[in-house]
């Protein structure tokens, strides 16, 4: 009798052509670890991460022992029937299977003899190769199994290998000239896939080969739309060749393209579980920003061999612009081209007043989740660096590194090789950073109220234009403080756009009314302040100057700064750049300055309440 253990589709296992039935979703889960483990043993702290999360119950292990007991009691027995199926042993469990047993295997081992076949000019031999590897494929891998951090991971990865055989089966038969019998297999993936270029590419050209030059034109039409209204791009340099190349009624059917995604694939990475998919969700409502996300992603995408290491974007701008939301907008839509995983971390993530993460705190957090064991990672910045880099080495990985304070939080978090990318987001430029520095704006009034209609509904928004564009206009293009009012309208289904227009018009009222939540424009401004007040006296100096500057209206230069808090221009220039750091001011032409409109509502209210009387100095020169 055979056995299979499928996981390129619903998880199941077949024992002589009956299924065996595994109805609890536990038990599924570490099943499916097993199986993409292939014999290599499964830690228990790994499974229970996978069953719970990071919140496991006390009997976490007692429980895990069951599953594993009730799982143990269906399994087939052992091909040679005389050792266990499944092992027990001191770190973990491991499941015995031959080659042949799982089709993850089988789908492997048919790729390389397809690549093999191919690269000795055997088209014929490729073909029969791939189609018995695509047939394997029963839909979505694991698709009925709840997925952890790693089966989320080892599915993606799955995936990415499955599109890579479509897109290689394409060009056999293209080189065959055969392209005609792939459309309907294109057609299909490009609907599950929208947003993959390299398919609608092939796509174009099955189309082409097979006499639908209308049709392969059609298909470049629907993909540029779909990826401006997804994605706010336009094709990528592949997509335009390959439309230009349909254009001049080229490349002529027969002809052999290079069978690209078999002769040039890097080799698959193991499935082990340690292909980390660290990125948060995706925002939700999101407009606007299509300039800055080609910007990012045409950056992320440079691989001229002009820069050493990975390339790395800055987005950078005040509180509340958006920032995260934009960097994870373009992370999400980018991470097919790094399939080796991506890795997230906010600096700023609170850790009950510890403070900023620092780099060896990250890198050895980075280190277990590339996969080593966690009694293995070292503690010192020089080893846990050296290690980082070479587990990235030769990888694609992108890292998102969200709310950087200062340079030296980032550097160590650059991978060495070109075929990764780092992402990242402050308040500060980052000058010395070599880096793409991408400033993120106020989103304009079109853009603005699209956001406030995301959120408290088009309808409403409709009804009462006017009063929408107002409070796009009283919020300044900030996306945080028009996301809390569009929630603060939202909650308020009776209420009036206009009536919370008033409100908000009244200087002493804004800030309390933009306010949702644990979401509030005064606090993203408290914590930039408090940054600077917990630092060192210069930072200090530059925090008391942040209170008084707010009466010298829309923008001013150094000269005007030092005068209205009467200290010399040097330690004024100074604090003016401690307050760029963290985005309590914005430079702008001719070296002037500019406090952002509601920052300056929260320095008046500090000024306020310290009982500054804004035509007096605040501090003599020596104080700054």
């Amino acid at each position: 009798m055979t056995v299979e253990f499928r996981a390129l589709g619903p998880l199941e296992i077949v024992d002589g052509g009956q299924t065996v039935r595994i109805a609890a979703d536990k038990q599924r889960t570490i099943l499916a670890m097993l199986v993409a483990h292939r014999g290599g043993v499964v830690s228990v702290p790994a499974l229970v991460e996978e069953l719970w999360g990071g919140t496991p119950p006390r009997s976490a292990v007692p429980n895990l022992r069951t599953y594993v007991m009730q799982l143990r009691r269906l399994l087939p027995p052992a091909a040679d029937g005389t050792h266990p199926r499944l092992i027990t042993s001191r770190s973990g469990y491991a499941l015995r299977t031959d080659d042949g047993e799982t089709d993850i295997a089988r789908f492997e081992a048919l790729v390389e003899r397809a690549r093999q076949a191919a690269a000795g000019h055997d088209l014929a031999g490729a073909t029969r190769a791939l189609g018995g590897a695509l047939a394997l494929w029963h839909g979505a891998p694991l698709e009925n199994v709840v997925k952890g951090p790693a089966l989320e991971g080892i599915a993606a990865d799955l995936t990415e290998r499955y599109l890579s055989a479509i897109e290689a089966q394409a060009d056999v038969e293209l080189a065959r000239g055969t392209g005609a019998a792939v459309v309907d297999t294109l057609r299909r993936a490009v609907r599950r896939h929208p947003l993959r270029e390299r398919l609608r590419s092939r796509l174009m050209l099955a189309l082409h080969h097979s006499g639908d030059t209308a049709g392969a034109l059609a298909a470049f039409t629907d993909a540029r739309e779909t990826l401006r209204n997804e994605l706010g791009l336009d094709p990528g340099p592949e997509l335009c060749r390959t439309q230009q190349a349909v254009l001049r009624r080229e490349p002529d059917p027969t002809s052999v393209p290079e069978v690209t995604a078999l002769t040039t694939a890097r080799p698959a990475h193991p499935a082990t579980g340690t292909v980390p998919r660290q990125l948060p969700r995706a925002p939700g409502p999101f407009a606007g920003r299509a300039h800055e996300t080609s910007l990012v992603r045409d950056a992320l995408r440079t691989r001229d061999g002009t820069t050493a290491g990975a390339p790395v974007v800055v987005l950078h701008g005040p509180a509340g612009r958006g920032k995260s939301a934009l960097a994870l907008h373009v992370a999400h839509r980018a991470a097919a081209d790094y399939p080796d995983g991506q890795l997230y971390v906010d600096l700023d993530s609170p850790r009950a007043g510890a403070g900023p993460l620092t780099p060896v705190t990250v890198l050895r957090h980075f280190l277990r989740s590339l996969g080593m064991p966690r009694a293995d990672v070292p503690t010192a910045l020089s080893e846990v660096s050296a290690y980082y880099q070479s587990m990235v080495a030769g990888r694609r990985v992108l890292v998102v590194v969200d709310n950087a304070f200062h340079r030296g939080q980032v550097l160590p978090l650059l991978p060495a090789g070109p075929g990764c990318a780092v992402l990242v987001t402050s308040r500060s430029v980052l000058p010395a950073l070599d880096a793409v520095h991408v400033p993120v704006d106020p989103l304009d009034e079109t853009d603005s109220v699209r956001l406030l209609s995301l959120l408290a509904g088009d309808a409403r928004v409709t009804a009462e234009p006017r009063a929408a564009r107002e409070i796009a206009r009283l919020c300044h293009g900030n996306p945080l403080a028009l996301s809390i009012a569009g929630a603060r309208c939202a909650g308020r289904p009776q209420g009036s756009l206009a009536g919370f227009a008033a409100r908000l018009r009244d200087p002493a009222r804004t800030l309390d009314e933009l306010r949702v939540a644990d979401l509030t424009m005064r606090s993203s401004y408290a914590r930039s302040y408090r940054e600077l007040s917990a630092h060192d006296p210069e930072h200090r100096a530059a925090a008391r100057a942040f209170r008084r500057l707010c009466t010298l209206g829309a923008s001013f230069s150094a000269t005007r700064a030092a005068e209205a808090i009467g200290a010399a221009l040097p330690a004024t220039e100074r604090a003016l750049d401690c307050l760029v750091t963290v985005g309590l001011l914005t430079p702008v032409a001719r070296e002037g300055f500019r406090m952002p409109d509601l920052a300056g509502l929260y320095a008046r209210e500090l000024a306020a309440r310290d009982q500054v009387r804004y035509r007096e100095p605040v501090f003599s020169r020596s104080a700054i």
